[in-house]
C-alpha cells in the first residue's frame, strides 16, 4: 500500500463531505462538477466563436472554404493512470473544463462552422465494470442532461471524423482542419492523444492539424464566478490543514506526521486528493524548494517549510507556510521570515491590472531582496545580498493545474488568479523561509484569497501557544 495511504488510513478522522455539500444544484440550472451546465457550453460557444476567428485571419482561408474545420478532444480514459497513487479517475483538466463531466472514456467534437458539439461516451456497462459510477448511454436524454447537440456512441466516432473530414484525395475536396492537443507527428511519442492523431493523419494525409492547447489555455486563465467558487473552497480546505499543523507541530514529531494530518484535513473537507504532492521540509530540508520525502524528525530550532494545495472538485490551492517548530522564530529567522513576507507584499502592491504581466513578477522580489541591508554567506563562505538566496520565480498562474496554462507574457486581466511566493535558502545556515499566497486580479487591484491563514510571525507563535495550551489543559 502507498505511503500516503498508509498514512491517511492511520491519521484520518471525522467524517467525509459530500462532494460540493455546500454547493446544491438549481433544478433550473443543474451542476456538472459543482459548475452550472450554461457555463459549460458558454466555453464551447467560446472556443468554436475563436477558431472560427482564427481561421477566418489566415490568409490561406479563401483556398479551404470546402473543408471542415472539427476540434477533437480526447477525456481520460480509465486504465493505466498514473498520477495519483490513490486510483481514483480523474479528468483531463481541459475537457473537464469544456465539459463538465468525469466520465470515463468520452470524447468531445466540435464543428464550429455549424456551431455543433458533440459527445462521444463508451458503454456505461465498461466504466461501472471498471469500478466508475454509472453514466447515461448516448442519446436524447444525455445530450438534454449534459447540454450537448448530439451524444452518440464511441463506435460512431470515426465513421464521424473521416466524414467531416471528407475524402482528402477527391478531386475538389477541400482541406480540413482538425484542431487536437498533440498535433504534433512525432512517431516517438507514445501517448494515446499523439497516436490517435498520427492514425488520423495517415487515413487523410492532406488535413491540416493545429495545436488546441494555447486557445484553451487562455480561456482557462479567466476564471468564471463557479470556478472562483471551488478555487475558495480549495483554499480554505488548505487553512483548515495548516491549522491541523499547528495544532501538532513539535520537536521529535517526523515531517511524514505533519503531511499525515494535512491529507486527513484534505479529505475530511471534501478535497480527494492533493493538487500536487506536499512539501514538508525542516531544518536543512527547509532549503530545499522541491523536497517530497517527508522522513526527518524534526528538532528544537527548526523552521519547516509546508507548501500544500487541496484539490476540490478539480481546482487546487497552492499556499505555502513556514512555523517554527518550538513554537518561537529566534531573531535571526524573524528578520528573514520578515524580509520574505515584506518583499511579497511589496511585489503585491506593485501589480497593476491589465498593465502588470506575470513574467515581470519575479524581477520585482528579486529587486527588494537586492536593497535588503541583511547578509548571508553562501555554502562557500562567500557573503551576498539577499537576492543571491532566493533561487526560483515568483508566480504562476493557479487553476485546474497547480501552476495553470496561459501566457504569461501578456497583461494580468481581472478574472485571473495567480500566486505570490518569495523565499530564501541559506544552506549554511540550514535556515528556509517561504510564504506563498493565492490572489484573484479585480479592476481595482488584488484580493488576497489566502488572507485567512495567518502569515504574520506574531500571529503564527501566538496560534501554536494558543494550540499547545489548549493541548496541556485537556491532558
Amino acid at each position: 500500500m502507498p505511503r500516503t495511504a498508509l498514512i491517511l488510513l492511520f491519521l484520518l478522522t471525522g467524517p467525509i463531505l459530500a462532494r460540493g455539500d455546500d454547493l446544491k444544484a438549481s433544478s433550473s440550472d443543474p451542476r456538472l462538477i459543482e459548475q452550472p451546465r450554461a457555463d459549460y457550453r458558454a466555453r464551447r460557444k467560446e472556443l468554436m466563436d475563436r477558431v472560427n476567428k482564427s481561421e477566418s485571419s489566415r490568409i490561406s482561408f479563401s483556398k479551404d472554404q470546402g473543408g471542415e474545420t472539427i476540434v477533437v478532444l480526447r477525456g481520460e480514459d480509465d486504465r493505466g493512470q498514473e498520477d495519483f497513487e490513490e486510483g481514483r479517475f480523474r479528468q483531463k483538466n481541459d475537457f473537464a473544463y469544456l465539459t463538465g463531466l468525469e466520465v470515463p472514456g468520452a470524447w468531445l467534437v466540435l464543428r464550429p462552422r455549424q456551431n455543433r458539439a458533440t459527445l462521444y461516451l463508451p458503454s456505461p456497462t465498461r466504466s461501472h465494470m471498471n469500478g466508475q459510477s454509472r453514466h447515461p448511454g448516448p442519446g436524447k436524454d444525455a445530450a438534454e442532461q449534459f447540454g450537448f447537440d448530439a451524444v452518440e456512441p464511441n463506435a460512431k466516432l470515426l465513421g464521424d471524423l473521416f466524414t467531416a473530414i471528407a475524402d482528402p484525395m477527391r478531386d475538389g475536396a477541400g482541406t480540413a482542419v482538425v484542431y487536437t492537443m498533440s498535433p504534433s507527428p512525432d512517431p516517438h511519442n507514445t501517448k494515446p492523444d499523439a497516436k490517435f492523431v498520427r492514425f488520423l493523419r495517415e487515413g487523410a494525409p492532406n488535413t491540416t492539424f493545429r495545436d488546441l492547447a494555447p486557445v484553451v489555455g487562455e480561456m482557462r486563465k479567466l476564471k468564471s464566478k463557479s470556478e472562483l467558487v471551488l478555487l475558495q473552497k480549495a483554499i480554505d480546505i488548505t487553512g483548515d490543514a495548516n491549522e491541523e499543523v499547528l495544532k501538532i507541530i513539535g520537536p521529535g514529531l517526523f515531517e511524514y506526521q505533519l503531511e499525515g494530518r494535512i491529507l486527513g484535513a484534505f479529505l475530511n473537507g471534501g478535497a480527494l486528493r492533493p493538487g500536487f504532492q506536499s512539501i514538508v521540509g525542516s531544518g536543512p530540508n527547509s532549503t530545499i524548494p522541491h523536497y517530497f520525502l517527508s522522513s526527518r524528525k524534526m528538532a528544537e530550532g527548526d523552521l519547516v517549510v509546508v507548501d500544500i494545495g487541496a484539490e476540490y472538485n478539480l481546482y487546487t490551492a497552492d499556499v505555502t507556510r513556514t512555523y517554527p517548530v518550538n513554537g518561537t522564530f529566534s531573531p535571526r529567522q524573524r528578520e528573514i521570515y520578515q524580509l520574505v513576507l515584506d518583499a511579497q507584499t511589496e511585489a503585491a502592491n506593485r501589480v497593476k491590472p491589465g498593465s502588470t504581466r506575470l513574467v515581470e513578477m519575479t524581477g520585482i522580489a528579486r529587486g527588494y531582496l537586492r536593497k535588503s541591508p541583511l547578509r548571508a554567506k553562501d555554502s562557500d563562505g562567500k557573503e551576498f545580498t539577499m537576492d543571491h538566496f532566493f533561487v526560483h520565480g515568483l508566480s504562476h498562474y493557479l487553476g485546474m493545474d497547480v501552476h495553470d496554462v496561459g501566457d504569461m507574457n501578456k497583461p494580468m486581466q481581472p478574472g485571473e488568479v495567480f500566486t505570490i511566493e518569495p523565499g530564501i535558502y541559506i544552506e549554511s545556515e540550514n535556515l528556509g523561509v517561504r510564504i506563498e499566497d493565492d490572489y484573484l486580479v479585480t479592476e481595482s487591484g488584488l484580493v488576497k484569497l489566502s488572507k485567512n491563514i495567518p502569515s504574520e510571525p506574531d500571529e503564527i507563535e501566538k496560534r501554536i501557544a494558543t494550540e499547545r495550551a489548549r493541548k496541556k489543559h485537556s491532558d
